[in-house]
């Protein structure tokens, strides 16, 4: 038998394209209306090299917002990518990971060629393992004048060939940058076809200050390249990209000697996320009522994060699988108690400190002590008190 008819026997079968998730399907904080709102600018960006700031507050969500708006910007044929700054293989060398991720993840789905993209990741490894007196060069003359002054006043000091060498070394350093931007941004030019390339970076401010640092810097001084848009988080709540930038550089320099622009993340209701994590924990109806109803309460006066939600209602569904819930109401209570105020919820359950219930009203609850839900709370504890059966439910809680 012929290869021909041999081969024309063997079934081949047509690769199913993965099914395409639709964008914001499990947005439950309305978080799709500000990425319409911010698509209103950066796409007004006139192809130019931008940084912009995403300010947010920690745990709420900005890891989803920018994965979801990726996805969403793809689905308008846009050229889009998330990056997460806080990788185990970015730690010491952030423009040498970051390149990483820009040929393997993003180059690579453009089809360029493989040739191409081993050139950039092969080449002389002194790009990649700039020390400060290199990163300084690559940046301002003024920086420039300071170090060739440094080096004239080591003169004396060192052979008048090895300070030569020092200089051409460093000639060569800058050189080679310079040229490496040339040849990334033809690519950069292959790829956008016009449009700008939009880069959210994440986590960053969950790095190292020196990390955070040279981050920015190699961005800013390094891949300003037109067409290459980034948008990185930053805390509102946490400062560490603040504190960074003030501890490496000094307290005259900030977030905005880095930032062209900075976008606004509202924290937004939280009722539809919720219920949305509850819809996992099988209770009776009455039970479910009674325990999502006081958790929203509580969760909204306590200003509990998304995070410290998802954690206690992943608690609470523990609890449930294995023993028979005492007090729905108290229970949402007593979980994020023991998460917000463990020194509070131990006194709680202890008989002889019955006083703490008067400290919760006054400091934790002060301005809805009239409200349903807290009278109900109340008599619930106070029951449970008289009863040592908040004993029962530490035990349950541990």
């Amino acid at each position: 038998m012929c290869l021909q008819k041999l081969i024309s026997l063997i079934p081949f079968y047509k690769k199913e394209k993965p099914v395409e998730e639709k964008a914001w399907e499990y947005d439950c904080l309305g978080y799709q209306q500000f990425a319409d709102k911010f698509n209103s600018v950066i796409k007004t960006v006139n192809n130019s090299f931008t940084i912009m700031s995403l300010e947010g507050y920690s745990g709420w969500g900005q890891t989803f917002f920018l994965k979801e708006w990726v996805k969403a910007l793809k689905q308008q044929n846009e050229v889009a990518a998330y990056y997460d700054a806080w990788d185990i293989s970015a730690l010491d060398k952030p423009l040498a990971s970051f390149l990483h991720f820009l040929f393997e993840t993003l180059f690579t789905s453009y089809k360029i060629k493989r040739s191409i993209i081993n050139q950039f990741l092969n080449m002389d490894q002194e790009l990649f393992s700039l020390n400060t007196l290199e990163k300084i060069i690559s940046k301002s003359p003024l920086s420039m004048f300071s170090v060739l002054l440094n080096t004239t006043k080591e003169a004396d000091r060192k052979d008048i060939s090895y300070i030569l060498k020092e200089l051409n070394v460093i000639k060569r350093r800058k050189e080679n940058i310079q040229d490496f931007r040339k040849q990334l941004a033809k690519i950069v030019d292959k790829i956008r076809n016009g449009k700008n390339i939009f880069i959210m970076v994440d986590n960053l401010n969950m790095c190292r200050s020196e990390f955070i640092v040279d981050f920015l810097e190699s961005i800013k001084y390094i891949l300003n390249i037109e067409g290459l848009v980034f948008i990185i988080t930053v805390s509102k709540d946490i400062n560490n990209v603040q504190n960074a930038i003030n501890k490496i550089l000094g307290a005259n320099f900030g977030i905005k000697s880095f930032m062209d622009f900075t976008l606004h993340l509202p924290k937004q209701p939280i009722y539809r996320f919720i219920k949305k994590l509850f819809r996992d924990v099988k209770l009776t109806k009455k039970n479910k009522e009674l325990i999502v109803n006081s958790f929203i309460f509580y969760a909204i006066n306590f200003s509990l994060s998304l995070k410290a939600i998802e954690y206690c209602v992943k608690k609470i569904q523990l609890i449930h699988e294995k023993e028979k819930l005492l007090y729905p109401n108290l229970l949402s209570f007593l979980v994020i108690l023991q998460f917000i105020n463990n020194d509070m919820y131990e006194e709680l359950t202890i008989p002889s400190q019955n006083k703490i219930l008067q400290q919760i009203e006054n400091s934790l609850i002060p301005n809805y002590q009239d409200s349903k839900e807290w009278k109900n709370l109340k008599n619930s504890l106070e029951t449970a008190l008289q009863n040592n059966e908040l004993q029962v439910i530490r035990r349950i809680l541990a």
